[in-house]
This record gives C-alpha cells, structure tokens and sequence, in this order.
C-alpha cells in the first residue's frame, strides 16, 4: 500500500462541497463529502459543455444508465470512451494513460469522468521493462498512482476538468477489503494530480459498514447494486451519478447550467 497522506484535504488545501448520499430512506444526507484540489481556476460559465466518460465497466454503466436522460440536454454533448474489462493495471491489454491523452485530444471535453478499478487487483504490468508487480506491495502502489496521475494530468492539461468516482462497497468481504485499499492509491494520487475525487464507499454502505444491496424509500425498499455484487441497476448508476451531478454548482460552477440535478425515476 501506498503511505497514506496525513490529512490529504489539508495536503492540498483541499475544499469541500456538496455532499455524498447515505443512500437510505429515499433521501440523500450529509456524509462522506467530494473533495477538490485547491485552488482551482474560476472559470466563465459554459454555454455548451462536452462530457467524456472514461473507464471499465463501472464508468460504461454509468454512461449507459445516464446518455438517454442527458442526451435531450441540448447545451451537453456526450462521448463514450469507457471499455469493459479494462483497468489501469495491465497497459499491455489497455493502456489507459495513453488512451486517455488519445481520447481528449480528440474529443476536447470540457469534463472528464473517470470511474475505473473492478479489475484492478490483478498483478500491474509493465510494458518497456517487462515487470510485474503484485497487487498489495509498495511497488504495486507506486506504479499505480503514478498511471492514476497521468490519467488525471493528460485529461487537465488538455483543458478539461476532471472527475474522479472512488470505488464502491462490494458483497464479498475480502475484495472489500482490497477495494479500500485501491481507494486510497486512487484518491491521493487523483487528487495530486488536480482532479476531484468523489467517494461512493458510504453511499454503498449501511451504517455498520457493510455492502448494501437495496434503499429503504416509503414506497419500499428499491435494489440499485447488480446481483454480482459489484455493478448497479440502471436506477443505482444514476443515483450514484447523483453524488456529482447534484452538486455540481458547489464544484464546478461553470457547468452548472449544463449538467444540474438528475432525474430520479
């Protein structure tokens, strides 16, 4: 594991908006908050925004569950760039740095979302010197905040801002335990790098900490975690998408008039 920042809000004077959603009672309370580096530039507000969604299956279920709704946004335009399967460890299989540089140049997104590590635990590889390192050591996490960064560099220095989803609870307890541990290498190197990090791990979470499958609404209860334990429903995609979405103003302003509140049907 990566040595964990002291305090990476004060790390990098960090401000904090919006909040994260319990995801119970059919409501959304005050949690585990976004977090972003600071300072970030004021910017004029956009007449048009351009979206790009990056990432694995994650990210690929978030674009799926959101491009109907956001698609009738006539000041948003929406690109897919997300691959099933895919992670930041094995650059022989998809590099995502060099995707990520490839897709932005391309597409110049004014946002960049990234939602990527359900197939993370996986050995890293490295191409040019033909190492491997195991998920769990120093050297797994170095290298893995290192291509965390690029991500996140390759993305802002082409203009866009950009979004960091972290990993949610799962169902089995021991993948559990390494989705944490990938959360921090995520947070404290996407963060470095100038991105807002937004935690799901609490809003996946029942109060005792443990996967939750289900929202308790007056209606009754209503599932938004998929039957493997790892993805959502369509209706958690969106919710989750809610995190950010909802409180957008508070973090990008500028985008605001473009991205608002989700629908929660």
């Amino acid at each position: 594991m990566a040595p964990r920042h002291p305090n990476v809000c004060l790390l990098r004077r960090g401000l904090v908006y919006g909040a994260i959603a319990l995801l119970s009672s059919g409501g959304m309370a005050l949690a585990q908050p976004a977090i972003r580096p600071d300072p970030l530039p004021d910017r004029p507000a956009l007449d048009r925004v351009h979206l790009l969604f990056c990432g694995d299956s994650l990210a690929q279920g978030m674009f799926l569950s959101l491009n109907g709704q956001l698609r009738r946004r006539e000041t948003l335009r929406v690109t897919n760039g997300t691959l099933h399967a895919t992670g930041v460890t094995r650059s022989d299989e998809h590099d995502w740095p060099s995707v990520t540089r490839d897709l932005v140049a391309r597409h110049r997104p004014n946002l960049t979302i990234f939602w990527v590590g359900a197939n993370d635990f996986r050995p890293l590889v490295v191409r040019e010197t033909r190492s491997r390192y195991a998920f769990g050591t120093q050297a797994f996490a170095d290298a893995y905040g290192r291509r965390v960064g690029e991500m996140v560099t390759r993305a802002a220095e082409a203009g866009s801002r950009v979004v960091w989803f972290g990993l949610p609870n799962v169902r089995e307890a021991q993948f559990a335990g390494a989705v944490r541990q990938l959360n921090e290498i995520q947070q404290d190197a996407a963060i470095a790098a100038g991105a807002v990090w937004v935690p799901t791990w609490d809003a996946t979470s029942d109060p005792q900490g443990r996967f939750k499958s289900s929202i308790n609404l007056e209606r009754g209860a209503r599932g938004f975690r998929a039957e493997d334990g790892v993805h959502f429903t369509e209706w958690g995609y969106r919710r989750i998408a809610a995190l950010f979405f909802d409180e957008v103003e508070g973090i990008f302003p500028e985008l605001a008039p473009s991205l608002g509140r989700l629908s929660d049907t």
